[in-house]
């Protein structure tokens, strides 16, 4: 993509200042955008803009000043398209991650990324806007609400203890791997799924946290969720499912990305009836996610 002269230079937006490896960073990140969204664009696959970067898109026409990462939703059926679709067309560094490709991945969404370690290659360089560090934009799937309180009710509390359990499970030092399997197996069997000795009892876990996340379909339902919100921190975090019934594109710092038409009520819910007047506030991970990135390299430094 080509970008503006001058927009990697440091910067203030909104009272923050904006380094000048954020820049390059908000550069890589839409060049992996632009990625996602032509194998959306030539697979019909509906996508949007959500979280911080919905929130920017509206308020700022770009990044919010002090965000540093793409947070993007899909309906399940488009997700599990576009799931396999960009494990098989995705090339060079470009890969997706997820539970299906990461025996160490523990998180009930996708990750697009450029690579794996911090790469001063000049080719990456060159391609990246400067930025060395490894860029991920993030996809959560929107999955469809149960038609009752009761089968509502009981989906989350299913979801929370299949995922709380795999997530326990590797921190269990005294644990057995026999009590570790009995547990397992009494999640699997009110599942009706038989247990695995040949995969790890965490992955079967998460695995089937994210089928109970897709229980029911479109026709059953009025409302739609991040899932593991829903059942976890946010039970209040759902949406009347027309706010994701089409999209819009709209602009995105030098490019454009689709937001959904129910932006303005899905703003409202998540950030207040003022969410267009800016209030610094952290993000769910340290800011600048790279200086972690960093340190590890500094630390490869010492030891040679």
């Amino acid at each position: 993509m080509n970008i503006p002269e001058g927009f990697l230079k440091g910067e203030i937006r909104e009272g923050f200042y904006i380094e000048t490896m954020m820049k390059k960073v908000w550069a890589a990140q839409l060049e992996v955008l632009n990625v996602v969204d032509n194998l959306c664009k030539k697979h019909n696959i509906q996508y949007f803009a959500d979280w911080g970067t919905l929130l920017g898109a509206v308020r700022h026409k770009g990044f919010v000043p002090w965000d540093d990462d793409m947070d993007i939703t899909m309906k399940r059926k488009d997700y599990i398209r576009f799931c396999q679709i960009a494990k098989e067309e995705l090339k060079g560094e470009y890969e997706i991650v997820n539970l299906h490709s990461d025996d160490g991945w523990n998180h009930m969404l996708s990750r697009i990324i450029n690579g794996r370690s911090v790469n001063y290659d000049p080719e990456h360089l060159k391609k990246f806007h400067g930025c060395p560090y490894v860029i991920g934009l993030d996809i959560f799937p929107l999955d469809y609400v149960a038609p009752t309180k009761e089968e509502d009710e009981l989906q989350c509390e299913m979801i929370r203890i299949a995922g709380i359990t795999a997530g326990n499970l590797n921190s269990m030092e005294n644990a057995t791997q026999e009590e570790k399997r009995n547990m397992t197996k009494e999640i699997l069997d009110m599942c009706n799924v038989p247990i695995r000795d040949d995969i790890p009892y965490d992955r079967q876990l998460f695995k089937i946290s994210e089928r109970l996340c897709m229980m029911y379909t479109e026709e059953e339902a009025t409302h739609i969720a991040l899932m593991p919100d829903h059942a976890g921190a946010r039970p209040d975090d759902v949406y009347p499912k027309e706010y994701y019934d089409s999209a819009v594109y709209v602009p995105f710092e030098y490019t454009e990305i689709p937001i959904p038409v129910g932006a303005e009520k899905i703003l409202i819910q998540k950030y207040g009836e003022d969410y267009m007047t800016p209030i610094m506030g952290g993000g769910s991970h340290q800011y600048p996610f790279y200086r972690k990135q960093l340190q590890v390299v500094l630390e490869e430094l010492k030891l040679t």
